[in-house]
């Protein structure tokens, strides 16, 4: 082949990619495409068939995922939530919790906007199935500090970390900082330290929020790793709380339990209930009574979860 066709091929190669990437990540519109590469709208369109003929564009056509859309509007009603997504009980196995929750989160992402995470197994499997798209230049904070010893993956750090590596140009602002220490003295020297402080600032300027809920029993995640103490778990719990959401305790009724506020390195109430859109994952049978008393502590907007567990709330 000839240099010129060589050349040529090239500059078709690369008109294909900069059309359809146009088209399909940017959303743009044939006609606006045409007036900015200079080319006639039907060059475009012939230009989008022939990516597609060729390779550099592959359809995928996904049914939607089974959900139980009436049962996900009764849950919402009850709890007086703007949303509920329940996964159907014959799709609710976890990884079918992830990718329902992903598919939500990532719809509501948008370029520029100010997002925050907190930590947990739930809320890695949920960024482990985000998938890239047309979104960039997220500015991601840490919505509490992180666990003492932590399974890999699991902790605040890493999935504001992964997050970033989705979205292009995207900024990540660390807590460099527990979630929970072993005094009130130590958390006012964190506190003390200005990256500590501006980076719960900037988690309380955040436009989205994905929290999971924990439960309180000898197996929750705050026991497992160390994070809180056989005597205060017992505290907490004849203080009434049942639950845990971003490492601060709440009672059935949604109430908080101050017990460890003062030893606690995370927004508080009134800056997590003060961000705009707050989803929350979280599913199973032992966490039915954390889940309901979350939602009713006036933070959270949707709530993400598997049909068995929104008819054990519902039954509740």
């Amino acid at each position: 082949m000839r240099s010129g066709d060589v050349a040529g091929q090239t500059h078709l190669a690369e008109q294909l990619i900069d059309v359809a990437t146009s088209f399909y990540l940017e959303g743009r519109s044939q006609s606006e495409i045409a007036a900015e590469l200079k080319l006639s709208p039907s060059t475009v369109s012939r230009y989008l068939k022939r990516a597609r003929d060729d390779g550099i564009v592959h359809v995928e056509i996904r049914q939607p995922r089974r959900q139980h859309v009436d049962l996900g509007r009764e849950l919402a009603l009850r709890f007086e939530l703007e949303r509920a997504v329940v996964v159907a009980e014959e799709a609710a196995t976890v990884d079918a919790l992830f990718a329902a929750a992903a598919e939500h989160v990532g719809g509501l992402l948008r370029t520029g906007m100010r997002v925050g995470i907190s930590w947990g197994q739930t809320l890695a499997g949920v960024v482990r199935f985000l998938q890239p798209r047309a979104v960039s230049d997220l500015s991601i904070s840490q919505l509490a500090g992180g666990l003492a010893d932590a399974e890999p993956g699991n902790q605040c750090h890493e999935l504001v970390r992964h997050l970033a590596e989705l979205y292009p140009n995207s900024r990540v602002k660390y807590l460099h900082a527990p979630a929970i220490v072993d005094s009130e003295r130590i958390r006012d020297a964190f506190l003390e330290n200005s990256s500590v402080r501006s980076a719960l600032a900037e988690a309380a300027h955040c436009e989205l929020a994905l929290v999971g809920i924990g439960s309180i029993g000898p197996d929750a995640t705050l026991m497992r790793f160390g994070d809180l103490a056989e005597a205060d778990r017992a505290r907490l719990v004849r203080d009434g709380a049942v639950g845990t959401l971003n490492s601060r305790f709440f009672t059935a009724d949604g109430r908080p339990v101050r017990h460890l506020d003062r030893r606690t390195i995370a927004l508080n109430w009134d800056e997590l209930a003060a961000i705009p859109t707050v989803v929350a994952v979280a599913a199973g049978a032992t966490k039915v009574p954390a889940i309901a008393g979350a939602t009713q502590t006036g933070c959270l907007h949707t709530l993400i979860t598997d049909e068995p567990t929104a008819r054990a709330l519902m039954a509740l």
